[in-house]
């Protein structure tokens, strides 16, 4: 039923994505109209509505935030593709780039080397199927709702929401500004039932369901999250923010495995991971 209902989805999403945009675009207009009662005339005196007389009235100014625009895009768009690709090539052939790294150790040491890298591929296969049961999930009952309030173009606000859960914390916020924008244009009442849907919505998915998915697949402290979050995306920026779980994740597994219990000599975490029948109780 969930693979029904994204493929009918995903063959209204152009005509969605149309009504979207347009409802976007007269969005300013309805802005413009609503300041200019208060008589604040948002582009000024002279320009008035004319956008092509505001844009073209300082072309150097317009055209140095064009290109600084699209330079930062292409560049996310890079990094993206970049990592995309690495990703298809070790799934199709995890074996071999394992191997290469696990000749790197000792021969006495690499068969623990190989086990620890299968438990680190483990995490980060749980970690991945993880976020797409979020996605999912997310997109179904964003689209469900908006679409029973009748907010235009429910499949896109929802697929978008879903997706914005690859970037932790940041994302779900930025998710709620397209879905505010398409809904303040309708009236203030539909505004408030679409922000106040979309945020039970994603209270209960970031506070309830997506900590039970993850605990199965990576226990990590938030508090080590956030620090990741922040250094990283310092570091690489979005990126860097949308990636810091899954290296946080498999870092834990090498530092537990490498250094505190082969280095250090304690197997206490180990032994916590264990079952009561593992470690000997009744």
């Amino acid at each position: 039923m969930v693979g029904l209902g994204l493929v009918w989805g995903g063959g209204k999403l152009p005509e969605q994505t149309r009504i979207l945009l347009k409802v976007m675009d007269t969005q300013f207009d309805v802005l413009q109209q609503r300041l200019l009662t208060y008589g604040v005339d948002l582009l000024g005196p002279e320009s008035g509505r004319d956008f092509a007389q505001w844009l073209l009235s300082d072309q150097g100014r317009f055209f140095s935030h064009a290109q600084l625009v699209v330079g930062r895009a292409s560049s996310f768009l890079t990094g993206v593709l970049v990592i995309a690709f690495l990703g298809i090539l070790f799934a199709f052939d995890p074996t071999s780039h394992r191997e290469s790294l696990v000749m790197l150790a000792k021969p006495s040491y690499r068969a623990r080397t190989r086990a620890v890298m299968n438990e680190m591929g483990n995490v980060l296969r749980l970690w991945f199927v993880g976020q797409l049961i979020r996605i999912t999930l997310m997109t179904l009952c964003v689209w469900v709702a908006l679409y029973l309030i009748g907010l235009p173009g429910p499949f896109v606000l929802g697929l978008q929401a879903g997706l914005s859960n690859f970037v932790p914390y940041l994302g779900p916020i930025l998710a709620a500004i397209p879905i505010a924008l398409v809904a303040m244009p309708l009236g203030a009442s539909l505004l408030i039932w679409a922000v106040v849907i979309y945020t039970i919505i994603q209270s209960i998915e970031g506070y309830v369901i997506g900590p039970l998915i993850q605990r199965q697949a990576v226990e990590i402290p938030p508090a080590w999250t956030l620090v990741a979050i922040v250094l990283l995306g310092a570091m690489l920026g979005v990126m860097g923010i949308a990636l810091a779980m899954p290296l946080v994740a498999v870092g834990r597994v090498a530092i537990i495995r490498f250094y505190v219990e082969d280095y250090l000599g304690d197997n206490s975490r180990r032994m916590s991971n264990k079952g009561p029948s593992q470690m000997g109780a009744p």
